[in-house]
């Protein structure tokens, strides 16, 4: 350990890593958070914190010349991207990637892994005067940073373009689905930003040959504070994966019960069975053969309506043409009311009025 110098830009890129170490567990050991999504971002969060401890402790030349750490350098970074997008996609509740796929996403951290072995052992046992250098200074460690700032960026592509889809494939719930994919698109928004400050920072680095690493400071002050900010929000929407499965729930009913309601509702609308002022959810369920409830909630995905309010709806139109047709000039507003089903006179104007904002004299007067 050499002499140990912090600035305050390094205290608050060292502290803002540690928070995050702190969220990771929590996040994946608390049972208030516990699911495969919250692991995932928990990973996420600690192996970027790791990557800014590391920088960071190099810098203040923690880890002496000779250490192992320093020589090997262990590149977390790489695997920050693929914890990321496996988060997105247990979030979104998608299949789980295959071996190979998985392969593909989590296999470039391995093979440089092996690339900064292969030239630590290369110093180590054949040549002890090739240098090593930092990972702020022209070398090894700044080229394969490169390389990581163009894979980050496909991998975050690959990411956004499954949000798109998703919130594409869901058109039927697309507001409620947006309401919780909107931070996450936000995420990473604000993640292609901080990339393409590192990225700016490498170039920096490989064309001027920096002697001082004071040149990529902004990005890691920035990734300490998407640190806090993926703590925060991540906390605060730990329970979105819930609703976005209780959405996937109900368009899943909308599909496998689409047939289903449409055989049902073509049998009320072409009998005329919502004239019936006996019509009820249980003779239609007991009809079809199928519980009350699950009738109860075929018309509620279908049409946004309780049974009653659906029956309703069609008595009321129903009604409307009747005050508008000369062949019922000679009926009273009470008997139209009776024809359509509707029990009493005060129960036809207070239903009318629900669905069209008018009585049913105002609707006729108009009309005509």
């Amino acid at each position: 350990m050499e002499n140990i110098n912090f600035n305050f830009f390094q205290l608050l890129i060292l502290f803002g890593s540690i928070q995050g170490v702190i969220f990771s567990y929590i996040v994946v050991f608390a049972k208030k958070f516990q699911s495969k999504s919250s692991v995932f971002l928990g990973l996420t969060v600690l192996f970027l914190s790791l990557s800014n401890i590391q920088h960071i402790l190099i810098d203040v030349n923690y880890f002496s010349v000779d250490s192992i750490i320093r020589r090997t350098y262990i590149p977390w970074q790489w695997l920050v991207a693929p914890m990321f997008y496996l988060f997105t996609r247990n979030f979104l509740k998608k299949e789980m990637l295959n071996k190979k796929e998985l392969f593909y996403l989590i296999g470039p951290f391995f093979i440089i892994t092996i690339v900064h072995l292969i030239q630590f052992v290369y110093q180590a046992y054949f040549d002890h005067n090739y240098s090593i250098t930092d990972y702020y200074r022209r070398g090894l460690f700044l080229y394969t940073n490169l390389v990581s700032f163009i894979y980050i960026p496909l991998v975050v592509y690959i990411m956004f373009r499954m949000i798109i889809n998703y919130e594409n494939s869901n058109v039927n719930t697309i507001e409620k689905v947006q309401q919780e994919t909107v931070w996450l698109k936000n995420l990473v928004y604000i993640g292609i930003a901080i990339v393409s400050l590192g990225l700016i920072s490498v170039i920096i680095g490989i064309f001027v040959d920096m002697k001082e690493s004071f040149y990529a400071y902004p990005f890691f002050i920035s990734l300490s504070v998407w640190i806090y900010w993926v703590g925060y929000v991540g906390i605060q929407r730990s329970s979105s994966h819930k609703r976005l499965e209780k959405l996937q729930n109900i368009q899943t009913s909308k599909k496998t019960g689409a047939t289903t309601f449409k055989k049902i509702n073509d049998y009320i609308i072409d009998e005329k069975k919502y004239l019936l002022a006996d019509i009820s959810l249980n003779t239609i369920a007991d009809k079809f053969e199928i519980s009350s409830g699950y009738l109860s909630q075929l018309v509620n995905i279908h049409t946004t309506k309780s049974f009653n309010d659906h029956i309703n709806e069609l008595r009321v139109e129903a009604s409307k043409r009747m005050l508008t047709d000369d062949h019922f000039n000679n009926y009273t507003i009470e008997s139209i009311g009776l024809e359509c089903g509707f029990k009493s006179k005060s129960n036809f104007y207070t239903t009318f009025k629900k669905f069209s904002g008018q009585t049913p004299n105002q609707y006729k007067k108009l009309k005509k």
